[in-house]
């Protein structure tokens, strides 16, 4: 029961990082056309337990700017059947997923705590 677990991980993994090159390689000829769409990348990616929705966490090229993200949401929402089209063409699975686009806060909260890391630091190199 084990190894089929794992061997499950596995494959999850392996097709989230499918999924996740694809979308950043499509979201790259986006931007060439929608300069909005530019403004954000791809962190990573995640599928509900039935594989049926394909979650798309994105973060921005700007210091974390939840506006950009959302500007940049609304033109990413009219190519989201396209975006799917390419996916099955792309990786012909048996069956593509629905995407949901989320702002990626962890990335956010992670360059807060390296901040505040580096603020320690130089407190106590300071101190020295």
């Amino acid at each position: 029961m084990v190894h089929t677990l794992k061997s499950h991980e596995i494959k999850r993994e392996q097709k989230k990082s499918l999924f996740i090159r694809e979308i950043t390689q499509i979201i790259q000829l986006l931007a060439e056309a929608e300069p909005l769409v530019g403004k954000v990348y791809p962190t990573r990616v995640d599928f509900s337990n039935d594989y049926g929705i394909l979650y798309v966490y994105l973060s921005t090229f700007d210091e974390f700017s939840e506006e950009a993200f959302n500007l940049s949401l609304d033109r990413l929402k009219l190519y989201r059947p396209s975006m799917r089209k390419e996916l099955a063409t792309r990786l012909n699975p048996r069956y593509t997923p629905n995407i949901i686009f989320l702002y990626d806060k962890v990335r956010e909260k992670q360059s807060k705590i390296d901040n505040l890391l580096d603020m320690v630091r130089d407190d106590l190199a300071g101190k020295k």
